[in-house]
């Protein structure tokens, strides 16, 4: 080998990081857009598509890559599947305002709730696999199944409150994920597991 080549240094894919650092604050914050705006907060839904599309559903994509490289399954299972929800989302909220859909007026309900159903069986059972996580993860992941579970039902300012509800806990979580990323204690706590 030449003197050059010796020198040459590899880059190493994967050898450290958390990508909840990243994934849980941008979850809180279309989180808190989209609660907001289900209770009737006066700038309507126009404001939250952009934060669902480019804040929440591009870096929860962001998040995932990062877990998938650290062979961490489980976070870039979730931030994935959380990812396809914000995305879609958005572009359902887009694309209704903007008629791309062609649904005629009386089966809008009816495709809606077909949305909404679909991604409460998803949630629902995203919970089971997240029972081997600290309690806040399940209870997190419950209560984003009983909004989505309260939006089919057409139930949407209490369906705000519980997305209120999983955006603080999103909030929490990420702050003892930054705290112990700094060298803290980790504060504030996250519980034990509820199975282990």
């Amino acid at each position: 080998m030449s003197e050059t080549q010796d020198k040459i240094v590899g880059v190493h894919v994967g050898t450290g990081g958390a990508p909840l650092i990243l994934g849980l604050p941008v979850f809180g914050i279309a989180s808190v857009a989209l609660g907001m705006g289900l209770l009737g907060a006066p700038t309507g839904f126009g404001v939250i598509v952009p934060i669902i599309l480019f804040t929440t559903g591009l870096y929860q994509l962001v998040t995932t890559g990062w877990a998938i490289i650290l062979g961490q399954n489980i976070v870039a299972a979730i931030f994935g599947l959380f990812s396809g929800f914000w995305l879609s989302l958005g572009v359902l909220l887009l694309g209704l305002h903007l008629g791309w859909y062609d649904i005629p007026k009386g089966t809008l309900p009816a495709s809606l709730e077909l949305f909404f159903i679909s991604y409460t069986v998803l949630f629902f059972f995203l919970t089971i696999p997240c029972l081997w996580l600290p309690w806040i993860f399940p209870l997190t992941v419950l209560l984003v199944a009983i909004a989505v579970a309260l939006a089919a039902a057409g139930s949407f300012t209490v369906c705000g409150y519980f997305v209120l509800a999983f955006a603080f806990l999103a909030f929490w979580a990420w702050m003892n994920v930054s705290i112990t990323a700094m060298g803290g204690k980790t504060v504030p706590p996250l519980g034990k597991p509820l199975i282990s």
